[in-house]
């Protein structure tokens, strides 16, 4: 009689066990439900943040090369656009040369390299390969200086420039550079740009 009793009441604590088990499942159950339903919609579980890094910002919905470019300064620099002849436009700015070198140096600073590596991020993306464009650094000389030879920092650092997009892979037949008297201090760069087509659209190398 003993031992029946003792099956009972062990059976009667499993069940009591059971129970308190279920309730708690239950409980649990609705409070994630309940934060899963007052957090809907606002970051869905199944679209990743990580696109939406400040560093990929700049190519984000563009499929232009001009509007790609210009982001890289609108912040900072002005940025002048305007169109030429040949079916091309150009997108100037002006660049202090303390922004890409560092004093009396002919080797292109750290900022500097951030600068001409975004550049040449734009310019090798797939999305603008069918693109034609042409880069012109233009160095600037104190005011009445000629173009020629004896600016031997200013030729060094000038050539530098080019360089170091030839380094990221921008190919050197789209690169030059040169002097710019009365612009003492300053760095222009030329980007010339094909104009959008009549759908919007920019032009593809070669016209087409």
């Amino acid at each position: 009689m003993a031992l029946l009793s003792l099956k009972v009441l062990l059976l009667a604590f499993f069940i009591l066990l059971n129970a308190l088990s279920n309730f708690e499942h239950e409980r649990s159950t609705a409070v994630l439900e309940s934060v899963r339903e007052a957090f809907r919609g606002i970051v869905p579980a199944d679209h990743s943040r990580s696109s939406e890094a400040a560093a990929l910002d700049i190519f984000e919905g563009q499929e232009d090369i001009a509007e790609a470019l210009g982001r890289l300064f609108d912040d900072t620099l002005p940025v002048v656009q305007r169109s030429d002849a040949a079916n091309t436009r150009t997108l100037q700015v002006d660049m202090p040369a303390g922004d890409l070198f560092a004093d009396n140096s002919p080797v292109v600073s750290g900022q500097g390299l951030d600068t001409l590596k975004a550049i040449a991020a734009v310019l090798t993306d797939e999305r603008y390969a069918d693109q034609d464009y042409q880069v012109d650094f233009l160095y600037g000389l104190e005011a009445g200086d000629a173009a020629t030879p004896g600016h031997l920092l200013e030729l060094r650092r000038a050539g530098a420039l080019v360089r170091t997009l030839e380094q990221d892979a921008v190919p050197s037949a789209h690169l030059s550079t040169g002097f710019m008297p009365s612009f003492s201090g300053q760095v222009r760069i030329h980007f010339t740009l094909p104009l959008p087509n009549s759908d919007g659209r920019p032009a593809a190398a070669g016209g087409g």
